[in-house]
């Protein structure tokens, strides 16, 4: 037990260790039992590593478990809030979604990634600077410590924030299923075990460094597969990223002798039900005011010691991210390259292809020769976008053990976003609801012990929503769009009033609440209505508007209320006005 507590005790020491561990028990059963039990060890056993080393981080006070004892590295802050950020959705969705959709799907690599250039210039500094615990708390703050503001801010958390974990909870799902033979449901919960014990030891001390861990291994396994097939290609000069145009150019050629539009074609294919050159600016531009103000995301900066580490922070996580973000487009073109090889094979050869006759019982590839004229063409050959990234080892005939690494890096893209997302839903009950408005006297431990409580009811009520959901047949429809939502309603609420907050004196207590509600009314019946319901949506100048670019609608709905109510009302007192200089002033070093 002295040994145990020794190696617990150090973080490097105890993940050194587990780490040493995984891979004598990835070996033993590669050897000893085969290569489905090896690959269950890969990816279930990835979660005791995250284990081992967030229990070795473990802590009991406040301080440690909402902000990390303000202690984090940026380096190390930029790496998790990189994994804490690219969600199952981009780790097996997005090169999908470059696939199908070409230059129409830039949107989200645009959106996604300059968001993070403006959060390092308009917010992220300035709420470190404010040195308030929670995104809801600072609202309250600038609202002249109006409780009512506060508990709003909590609802439009609480909204964005279910919507982003049911897609990862669903990206756990398919990761069990499609890789290991498990039902979706079982793994659903056991990501929601694994999720919630992270954040259980320590909060965010113990998952910014689990997610730190997790990066390594998602961006890891998301290169591997693809150096490998641009070697294959003959694209590896010096990397794929500089060359991948050879099979842009080969495959639009073949995709022209077709008859069929080329892949790069600007405004080709409907984005999120909408249409045309304004629907795609317009989504791009939301992506970027959503990135602004998810609350998982604004609550790392409060992790790192000063303003100016919270601006390094911002800038390694866009390195962090870029190195996926830059190699999707290239898992997209070889991918696409892949499957308009099998064009103009007769279908029963196509069907005998190795990889192809594994993955037409999951339903990703869809093979059906509708002229009956035996050969098969472009419009009788379709995927599912979840294979671009899961299906690529075994499109060029890697070794087994590729395929269950790249489900553990899933694995890791998923559970890495979904643990910051119940802490800062844990956090908006015990510290913005209970210690606000129930118990202000409650003790440091009892806090602490309350949120802990509380992560294991979200968790559960989480995974029972989405283990519910993995069986509806829409369900796919839900992950591809899913994330997307919620940076919708993080546009249409958080990130105006936080802009405003930040940047204009006048805004007011009233203006905060109205803003909010009225950008939330605007955005969240459009998405419901469109994207669950199918309904038309809304053209402008003859263009469909889709649920994604529909949140720049509420962004502007949420500013202008904003500013409406604020001017019409009286203005916050001094405490206010020194708190906004307060967080617009650099530190002192």
């Amino acid at each position: 037990m002295g040994l145990v507590s020794n190696i617990m005790s150090d973080p490097k020491r105890a993940t050194g260790t587990a780490l040493i561990v995984y891979a004598i028990a990835i070996a033993g059963s590669a050897v000893a039992l085969g290569s489905y039990i090896a690959s269950l060890v890969i990816v279930v056993g990835s979660l005791f590593v995250y284990f081992v080393l967030a229990l070795s981080l473990r802590r009991a006070t406040v301080e440690a478990f909402y902000v990390a004892e303000r202690r984090i590295p940026p380096v190390i802050n930029g790496a998790a809030t990189a994994a804490d950020w690219m969600s199952a959705a981009s780790y097996l969705s997005m090169a999908g979604t470059i696939a199908l959709l070409g230059f129409d799907a830039l949107p989200y690599i645009i959106g996604w990634t300059l968001g993070y250039t403006l959060m390092s210039f308009t917010v992220a500094p300035f709420i470190r600077r404010s040195d308030t615990y929670t995104v809801p708390e600072f609202i309250e703050a600038r609202a002249g410590h109006w409780g009512p503001a506060r508990m709003v801010a909590v609802v439009m958390l609480f909204i964005m924030n279910l919507t982003y974990l049911s897609a990862q909870l669903l990206g756990v799902g398919v990761v069990f299923g499609r890789f290991l033979g498990i039902p979706a449901t079982i793994g659903v919960f056991v990501g929601v075990l694994g999720t919630v014990l992270y954040s259980w030891t320590s909060g965010w001390r113990s998952i910014t460094w689990v997610q730190f861990l997790q990066y390594i291994f998602l961006i890891s396994m998301y290169w591997t597969p693809v150096l490998i097939a641009s070697y294959f290609l003959g694209l590896f000069r010096p990397l794929p990223h500089f060359t991948y145009g050879e099979i842009v150019g080969s495959l639009e050629s073949r995709e022209l002798a077709y008859g069929l539009r080329a892949w790069t074609e600007p405004f080709a294919r409907p984005l999120a039900a909408g249409t045309g050159q304004l629907n795609w600016i317009m989504s791009a531009v939301l992506l970027m005011l959503g990135t602004m103000g998810l609350p998982h995301i604004l609550i790392r900066y409060y992790t790192v010691p000063s303003m100016r580490a919270a601006r390094y922070s911002v800038g390694w996580s866009l390195v962090f991210i870029g190195l996926l973000y830059v190699t999707a487009s290239i898992y997209a073109a070889i991918a696409r390259y892949s499957f308009s090889q099998l064009w103009g094979m007769r279908v029963s050869d196509a069907m005998e292809v190795e990889w192809v006759k594994k993955w037409l019982p999951t339903g990703l590839i869809t093979i059906r020769d509708a002229n009956n004229d035996g050969i098969l063409q472009p419009a009788e050959l379709t995927f599912h976008g979840d294979i671009v990234v899961v299906g690529m080892p075994d499109m060029f005939g890697m070794i087994w053990i590729i395929s269950p690494f790249v489900a553990m890096g899933g694995l890791a893209a998923a559970i890495s976003t979904a643990d910051g997302l119940l802490l800062a839903m844990s956090t908006g009950v015990t510290r913005d609801i209970y210690k606000r408005f129930i118990n202000p006297q409650v003790s440091e431990k009892s806090e602490v012990w309350l949120a802990r409580i509380i992560l294991w009811i979200i968790g559960v009520i989480a995974a029972i929503l989405a283990s519910q959901a993995v069986a509806d047949p829409r369900f796919a429809i839900y992950v591809a769009l899913l994330v997307a939502w919620a940076f919708v309603f993080a546009a249409s609420s958080l990130t105006p009033i936080i802009m405003l907050g930040i940047f204009w004196k006048r805004l007011n207590r009233y203006g905060i609440v109205a803003g909010m509600i009225v950008g939330m009314l605007t955005a969240f019946p459009y998405v419901l209505l469109v994207g669950v319901y199918n309904y038309p949506p809304i053209e402008i100048a003859g263009q469909k508007i889709g649920t994604i670019a529909w949140g720049v609608i509420g962004f502007f709905a949420n500013l202008i209320t904003a500013i409406i109510v604020s001017l019409a009302t009286k203005r916050e007192g001094e405490e206010v006005m020194k708190f906004v200089d307060k967080c617009r002033t650099p530190e002192i070093r």
